[in-house]
């Protein structure tokens, strides 16, 4: 999401949106969070899952070429199986005749690119980039080796940390496919990437793999730990090509920055990812977190052939895996009989009393429920489904992803086993953190959440679960004041000082009856939440008892019991509203019955 401009030579047509603009029929626009050469992104609220989303408009040019937007959809399709927590998600693409954007997650933060800037020296020691290494490391092996997807244009702008300081990597496989369209409509050469931190192969147009992404992860890390790129002016094409870039103590020092000089290890690590020949560079992530010494990557491995020095030629690959998937095609023809997947529909049906489910060899299903119910559970590229739900999948491993507005999502590999049904349980998500700032007039109210006391106010920057929640406030002599608050997650609550009303022993006010205003008076026990209610009428005194709660001057009671009752006076028990600045009942709670004896 980054908001640079794009080094393609496009003039871009760009549609203007408005704040509260209603976009295919369910995004809700909010604001902007960039712009650049490539187009715009904003934050939007979709309204279809109630949850804020980024959207990515795309250039005019990509939406009215049907061929290259097919082109563009089946790359958004591919990078919808991303489903790491240090990536990015990509939620859908949507389109019509007029404009046409990405979908994908919101973070709520700031790029390191940025975070880098704010720093009094402009620049990061190691020290302080040791998480985001490991958690870097982790999201590009589970994309280099499950996924088999290449980023193409790794940079600090497209590494954004959220609120709680974790890692996203963003525009996986999107600003690839952005640029490669754009190129095919413009005739401009495809250097699918930012040039200065494109590698040598990058730069000449080569097919591209993880050893690129190998290169810019070095060109990255050069500029956040010296403030410039390895090559950042001149004929930088050349210098990617030709020429060694220098220690960063050494760049720091050119561009006088006060520093410590940089652990070795990260020269070496950072100088061994910028050579020239891949097959000199560190060949997968892990290496490098072992010379980091940061925590390796946690995801599966698949074994990849050694680099070789001279790239095959690409007609030729081409060619190979022509022949290779024509004879793949004839052996499995003939050794294997079609493998048909149950539709969903079948499957859902079965498990509703028609009959247990069967599969088809080589087919399982798997079943997920989550408490609270209805997360949006992905399965690998088998779509999305609220829970509980039930996917039929081929046997196989799948990376499962959970997430439900106002809960830490949840991540995870699981199984689907031939001809079963397995039953994932019920996973309990944990509610997502906001902090709290709570003043009273007067102060020292004790703030009690139910049973649990947070303290006495004011209260600053306190912890507490995200969602709905309903505080009492309690205070000697003051009337209780129940507090109800909408807690966002990752955001910090802060509404204005809440005033307490000082408490009076007795309250007197007035009732419509049918026959005119007659006085009532209200008695407050101890607790100054239940008492007694006193109602007159020319037959004598009707005295109730009462529970209630006070939301601000207003006392929100359910009578409970008759304590005495003159003869002919009906009393039905309902709700009772009682306002202490208007000192009146908006309710009828008696009418004067004629008794028929």
């Amino acid at each position: 999401m980054s908001d640079e401009a794009s080094d393609n030579g496009l003039d871009v047509t760009l549609h203007e949106y408005a704040s509260g603009q209603k976009l295919f029929k369910r995004y809700r626009l909010i604001k902007t969070l960039g712009r650049g050469g490539m187009g715009i992104v904003w934050l939007a609220r979709d309204e279809e899952l109630e949850r804020d989303v980024a959207l990515k408009f795309l250039p005019d040019l990509v939406i009215h070429d049907r061929a290259v937007l097919n082109d563009l959809k089946r790359e958004t399709r591919r990078s919808l199986e991303l489903t790491h927590k240090n990536i990015v998600r990509i939620y859908d693409f949507v389109h019509d005749d007029i404009s046409g954007c990405i979908s994908m997650e919101y973070i709520d933060g700031d790029t390191l690119s940025n975070l880098r800037a704010d720093k009094p020296c402009k620049i990061f020691e190691p020290d302080e980039l040791r998480d985001w290494v490991s958690q870097l490391c982790d999201a590009l092996d589970y994309a280099h080796n499950h996924a088999r997807i290449v980023h193409r244009d790794l940079k600090p702008t497209n590494l954004l940390v959220n609120q709680r300081g974790d890692l996203k990597v963003s525009d996986f496989g999107i600003a690839r496919s952005l640029s490669d369209s754009v190129s095919k409509l413009t005739m401009h050469r495809s250097k699918s990437g930012t040039l200065v931190y494109m590698s040598p192969q990058q730069l000449d147009g080569e097919r591209g793999d993880h050893l690129d992404d190998i290169y810019s992860f070095g060109a990255t890390f050069y500029e956040l730990l010296t403030s410039k790129p390895p090559f950042y002016s001149g004929n930088v094409d050349r210098q990617i090509r030709e020429k060694v870039p220098p220690p960063m103590t050494q760049r720091r020092k050119e561009l006088e920055i006060k520093g410590e000089p940089i652990d070795p290890a990260w020269e070496e690590t950072v100088a061994a990812c910028l050579t020239k020949d891949p097959v000199r560079r560190p060949q997968s992530v892990t290496e490098i977190a072992s010379q980091l010494e940061v925590p390796s990557p946690k995801t599966r491995h698949a074994q990849r052939p050694p680099k070789k020095s001279k790239r095959v030629p690409i007609l030729v690959a081409a060619v190979m895996l022509v022949c290779i998937a024509a004879f793949g095609g004839w052996y499995f023809k003939f050794h294997n009989p079609p493998k048909r997947v149950p539709s969903q529909a079948s499957g859902e049906a079965a498990r509703e009393g028609q009959g247990p489910t069967t599969y088809a060899a080589g087919v399982g299903g798997l079943k997920v429920n989550t408490s609270p119910p209805g997360a949006m559970v992905t399965l690998g590229g088998l779509g999305m489904k609220k829970t509980p739900a039930t996917f039929n999948a081929n046997s196989g491993k799948y990376s499962l992803f959970i997430e439900l507005d106002g809960y830490e999502p949840v991540g995870r590999e699981v199984a689907a086993k031939e001809s079963q049904l397995t039953d994932l349980g019920t996973i309990t998500l944990q509610r997502s953190k906001s902090r709290i700032d709570l003043e009273t007039i007067p102060p020292g109210a004790n703030v009690l959440q139910g049973e649990n006391s947070l303290g006495v106010t004011p209260l600053h920057n306190i912890e507490f679960p995200s969602g709905p929640t309903t505080f009492l406030l309690v205070l000697e002599g003051y009337l209780p004041r129940e507090f109800k608050a909408q807690l966002i997650s990752k955001q910090l609550f802060k509404p204005p000082p809440v005033a307490l009303s000082k408490a009076l022993p007795l309250y007197e006010g007035t009732i419509q009856a049918s026959q005119g205003s007659v006085p009532l008076t209200i008695k407050l026990a101890a607790d100054l939440k239940s008492g007694t209610m006193t109602q007159s009428s020319t037959r004598g005194d009707t005295v109730v008892k009462f529970a209630a709660v006070w939301d601000g001057a207003t006392l929100r009671a359910k009578t409970q019991k008759v304590v005495s009752q003159p003869e002919g006076i009906l009393w039905e028990p309902e709700s009772l509203l009682f306002i202490t600045k208007v000192l009146a009942i908006w309710k009828r709670w008696i009418r004067e019955v004629h008794s028929c004896r």
